[in-house]
């Protein structure tokens, strides 16, 4: 189909796009969204420089087209608070200070960060300055924008059974949080914000702030690591769990094994 065909091809013109603007050139940094895979991948990715073969098919690709619109869409809708907000001042006449009367919400959106004692580069979602309670010190909130399907969702928040948290995500996000630590003094909380891609439901999860140093301590074993040279294959680590070998952009070139 024709309208397939054209919707692919510029789908795949806005990846090179976007893989130009943000890591041509800087290939040799780990990725902070690589945050808790596999030690292999990371090292086929930034030390070897491998090109991946096995690339995501057309229906894969629009899946996570859909994931970056919504990304986007979110990420629009919060800068259009800030300017809709910016001008509504109220003047508290006992501090003779300006307040914003409806601006206690500042976002910050796609913020680069960079860790180079870890070699760490990336780009949060949302950070935002709380003012709630105060406009001088604001709260440092930071968050991430998860797109899943309905499965994942019920899986994630289902009321009947134990959900174990996202391994990945939550180091992703606290690998963020390290750097936006660092940049505002102060961080005061990270959350994970899922939408339901299949009916549109949007929920949160809270990420603990222990997680900054279980994030530091995996990309300072990661550099260890990769000192030596390729890993080892070792299940937890190479791969974190086997069945993301199929889906893996250098399983070519890995050539994993079957793990039992």
């Amino acid at each position: 189909m024709i309208f397939e065909k054209i919707y692919h091809s510029y789908l795949m013109h806005l990846n090179e796009q976007n893989v130009r603007s943000r890591y041509e050139g800087r290939e040799n940094w780990y990725h902070a969204s690589g945050a808790g895979f596999c030690s292999r991948k990371l090292y086929f990715e930034s030390v070897e420089k491998i090109k991946p073969t096995n690339l995501p098919n057309k229906q894969s690709t629009r899946v996570m087209g859909l994931g970056t619109a919504i990304h986007n869409e979110i990420e629009s809708s919060l800068l259009y608070y800030n300017n809709i907000n910016k001008d509504n001042i109220n003047t508290d006449n006992n501090s003779k200070s300006y307040i914003a009367k409806y601006l206690l919400h500042n976002f910050h959106t796609e913020g680069e960060i960079v860790l180079p004692d870890l070699n760490v580069r990336g780009f949060y979602d949302v950070v935002m300055e709380d003012c709630t309670d105060s406009t001088e010190n604001p709260y440092i909130r930071l968050y991430d924008v998860k797109t899943i399907g309905n499965w994942g969702y019920r899986s994630k928040f289902s009321k009947t059974q134990a959900n174990e948290p996202s391994r990945n995500h939550y180091m992703q996000l606290a690998t963020y949080g390290l750097a936006v630590k660092e940049k505002f003094g102060h961080l005061d909380s990270m959350d994970l914000i899922y939408y339901n891609k299949d009916d549109s439901r949007m929920k949160s999860q809270s990420v603990p702030l222990d997680y900054l140093s279980k994030a530091y301590k995996y990309w300072f074993n990661i550099n260890e690591e990769h000192a030596k040279g390729l890993p080892l294959f070792n299940l937890g680590t190479s791969p974190t769990q086997k069945w993301m070998c199929g889906y893996c952009s250098f399983k070519d070139h890995c050539k994993p094994p079957t793990f039992k």
